[in-house]
């Protein structure tokens, strides 16, 4: 068996387990372009070696929890290695599997965090003749930290709606507070854009971009890059039927906040909240 179908049949057992024997055609769509991106990329031995280290060797005894944006990743949902699952939440894909390689990171239980490193390099000599080990730890070590929150085990009900939560998770910072306001006072809130998905709805839902070109154009806003945020203006207005009315609003609407959060990474945390005690 091939590296490649390995990592298939893991998510394929990891469908069923996540959504059922049936599940819907939305989430068979994203799984679908997620691998076929994660192997045309050359990704696979990444995901493999992560599923091994960070949920079949380490979880049924060691507190790991995952954060960045890997929660936008379903292939990553269906490993066990998040507890966010992203069709739920409106996450995209492309805002994890675009990064090269892919970014994985994990806090691990302070008090165990040796325990963990030690027995994860076990894993990895384990499998030196198999995976290219070096290239495998720069990858899945870069930003894997010892927590003191995994050593506080909670155990609290999720209420029935958590985006108020996420929502003031995400404004709360001194560049955004005028946002949070604005969020606790306005109705519909959803025309407030607090997120970086709200930035790839827009490119992919108003001006039918793919994934990984939305992603690059969000990259851009954020970062400011003034001549490349109108070059890509001048050819979205260029390539949209919308009348130019349209096309402006949701220009406007697209830029309105270049420090948008990172919902995958709010809703990660908001869901630790319940599960650990986070000060």
């Amino acid at each position: 068996m091939t590296h490649t179908e390995l990592l298939k049949g893991l998510v394929g057992a990891g469908i069923k387990w996540r959504y059922g024997e049936k599940a819907e055609n939305l989430v068979k769509r994203r799984i679908v372009w997620e691998l076929m991106h994660i192997i045309e990329a050359g990704f696979v031995d990444y995901y493999l070696m992560a599923f091994w280290i960070f949920r079949h060797y380490a979880l049924e005894k060691i507190e790991v929890w995952a954060r960045g944006a890997m929660p936008s990743s379903i292939v990553c949902y269906c490993l066990g290695l998040t507890e966010v699952d992203p069709i739920k939440y409106g996450l995209h894909s492309a805002r994890f599997v675009n990064d090269e390689p892919p970014q994985f990171q994990f806090d691990i239980e302070a008090l165990r965090f040796d325990e963990f490193m030690k027995r994860a390099e076990e894993v990895l000599q384990a499998n030196a003749e198999d995976f290219d080990i070096p290239a495998i730890r720069e990858c899945l070590f870069k930003d894997v930290k010892p927590y003191e929150y995994l050593n506080k085990k909670q155990e609290r009900p999720l209420p029935d709606d958590l985006e108020d939560d996420i929502a003031r998770y995400a404004l709360y910072r001194p560049e955004t507070i005028d946002l949070f306001s604005d969020y606790v006072n306005r109705y519909p809130k959803c025309d407030l854009l607090i997120y970086q998905e709200q930035m790839l709805d827009i490119l992919k839902g108003v001006f039918h971009l793919g994934g990984i070109k939305a992603n690059q154009i969000r990259i851009s806003i954020q970062r400011g890059e003034t001549e490349q945020i109108e070059a890509y203006r001048q050819e979205l207005f260029a390539s949209s039927e919308l009348p130019d009315e349209e096309k402006e609003k949701a220009w406007q609407r697209l830029t309105s906040n270049p420090k948008a959060f990172l919902k995958a990474h709010a809703v990660n945390r908001v869901l630790a909240s319940y599960k650990y005690e986070i000060k």
